[in-house]
């Protein structure tokens, strides 16, 4: 477990944690248990940025340019990068080999810059919204989030990235050779019960947005798996990635758009 544990700090985030060296590769599949653990602190650090940004006087525009900055900082942009590859990939190819080609090159075309900045507006619009009016006082006058606004802030980051490692369980890698292949469709039943356990306190917090924001997330790595598996063959560590970015995104709009109506 503390190696799984590791792996997904390592691999997820920028944080100071080594690799372990000379473990068999199931154990990047058992890492998969702990990705929402990593939407807690990806999330978590959204939250304290938008808190200060507001306690400053930042408008809730900049507040939420603030968090997404600090989550693609904290992540090393790896999924917006798959986001990027995803786009080039659907959109410059018309078999599966070419496209896998494409999303192989690391330059980067029209339809990744494209996918980004549109994906990037998105979550910082529906991260403003998210987040007008989100200070509250205490009873000792202390400013602070509202619980739904942190709910909001930390579900779409959790949810997503357990809807990434629900993706490549039971999917199978396109290449014959990649990091993929200890990954995709190595996924176990149990390491995704595990996962769920990360989600429960969010919806004792707020259950409208925490529900609104879990079933949103998880609508673009079920798209994903429909689209890719008929346009490549299968599943990839970019389409994971995307997953990924599109879940926060689709998560975070879904409690803009949709909560206020439950």
């Amino acid at each position: 477990m503390w190696n799984a544990l590791r792996i997904a700090f390592a691999f997820l985030t920028r944080l100071p944690v080594r690799m372990p060296a000379g473990l068999p590769g199931m154990f990047l599949a058992r890492s998969s248990a702990f990705f929402p653990l990593i939407g807690w602190l990806v999330g978590g650090l959204m939250a304290l940025i938008a808190w200060a940004a507001l306690l400053l006087g930042a408008t809730p525009l900049l507040a939420a340019a603030l968090a997404v900055t600090a989550s693609a900082w904290l992540t090393r942009g790896l999924h917006l990068d798959g986001v990027a590859d995803l786009c080039d990939g659907l959109g410059g190819g018309h078999e599966p080999a070419r496209r896998l080609a494409i999303m192989k090159d690391s330059a980067t075309g029209a339809f990744g810059v494209i996918g980004v900045v549109l994906l990037l507006l998105v979550k910082v619009a529906a991260l403003a919204g998210l987040l007008s009016h989100a200070l509250v006082p205490t009873r000792c006058g202390v400013l602070i989030l509202s619980p739904p606004a942190v709910v909001g802030l930390l579900v779409a980051p959790t949810a997503a990235r357990w809807a990434m490692a629900s993706l490549a369980f039971g999917s199978r890698y396109p290449r014959e050779i990649g990091t993929g292949h200890a990954f995709v469709g190595q996924v176990r039943a149990g390491y995704l019960l595990v996962g769920l356990i990360f989600l429960f306190p969010l919806l004792s917090l707020a259950v409208r947005p925490a529900l609104v924001g879990i079933l949103c997330a998880q609508l673009p790595a079920a798209w994903l798996r429909l689209q890719c598996n008929r346009t490549l063959g299968g599943i990839t560590g970019d389409v994971l990635g995307a997953a990924c970015e599109l879940g926060e995104a689709a998560g975070w709009l879904g409690i803009v758009l949709l909560a206020q109506w439950l």
